[in-house]
């Protein structure tokens, strides 16, 4: 008999060391063997079920290792966290922008978007709105904002992460989920963080301008893009690309990307990029230092 309930001890054990999804039944049986006068019995006890409770737990956390530098008048700068449902059930959550305690300036136009798993901002990812995070599963966010012009120093921005389960509950408390209980043990701080955007004295801005072939804009009508590279401040730039997409509904004309009037760049087949060399600027100007043009027509 011993060994029948040292056996189940020690199953249970192992089920929970490795952490078990809520709503898991956990059935016991007790069996029992005897011998009366030589002659072996055996017996079991009545079922019991118990089924496990869902523990709400979370973390957010800012990924970017230091600040991350922004040019004044700078638009959808990102900076990248990640959260972990480390609780034992699917959860759902809501997300808000918030704002740390260092504030020199104000961001505009704060959105938090899902990563689409590359790591980076860009168009293919998508606004997170309400969002299903597996137990032990997690996903990365990115908080975007605008800069403002007259930006300075320091700004500390971030995300919060609210529980859909949890909804109202405080620390510790409890809710009926169907037939097992929700039981909320996410500290206040671990719902959310911020990272830190640092403004440089240096900045580059582009100005896009167009002009149209005809008076009015038809099939066949081409257009000229061109893109004026200012800089704002005082100081070195080195590694500046500058990337367009081509405009739906039109086709790129070839060989007509060109840097100050030479041909330049390349054409990906959807959109145009030009290295331009470093940039040193000793003293404030507001004349572009370099200008970009290049053709498409009106399919």
């Amino acid at each position: 008999m011993n060994k029948y309930i040292i056996t189940f001890i020690l199953m249970i054990q192992s089920l929970f060391s490795v952490g078990i999804t809520a709503g898991t039944e956990i059935k016991n049986i007790a069996y029992l063997n005897y011998n009366l006068e030589s002659v072996p019995f055996s017996a079991t006890s009545n079922e019991l079920i118990d089924i496990v409770d869902q523990k709400i737990d979370m973390q957010i956390v800012c990924q970017e290792s230091e600040a991350v530098i922004v040019g004044v008048g700078e638009q959808r700068r990102a900076m990248r966290f990640i959260l972990n449902n480390t609780g034992n059930g699917t959860d759902s959550y809501v997300f808000s922008s918030i704002e740390g305690d260092v504030l020199d300036f104000k961001v505009s136009n704060a959105d938090i978007y899902l990563d689409n798993g590359d790591g980076i901002f860009s168009v293919e990812d998508s606004l997170a709105t309400e969002i299903d995070v597996l137990s032990d599963g997690n996903i990365s966010l990115f908080l975007v904002s605008d800069i403002p012009e007259d930006a300075s120093n320091f700004s500390e921005n971030g995300i919060k992460a609210s529980s859909i389960i949890q909804g109202s509950l405080d620390y510790g408390e409890s809710k009926k989920l169907e037939n097992f209980y929700a039981v909320a043990l996410t500290e206040e701080s671990a719902k959310s963080d911020v990272c830190t955007y640092e403004v440089s004295n240096l900045a580059v801005a582009l100005e896009k301008t167009a002009i149209l072939s005809s008076d009015k804009l038809y099939k066949g009508s081409t257009i000229e893009y061109k893109i004026a590279v200012n800089v704002i401040g005082e100081g070195s730039i080195d590694n500046i690309v500058v990337n367009d997409n081509i405009p739906t509904g039109t086709v790129y004309v070839d060989n007509s990307l060109k840097l100050d009037g030479v041909t330049a760049g390349d054409f990906n087949g959807t959109a145009i990029s030009v290295v331009l060399p470093s940039i040193n600027q000793l003293k404030e100007n507001s004349e572009p230092k370099h200008h970009i043009t290049f053709d498409v027509k009106v399919q």
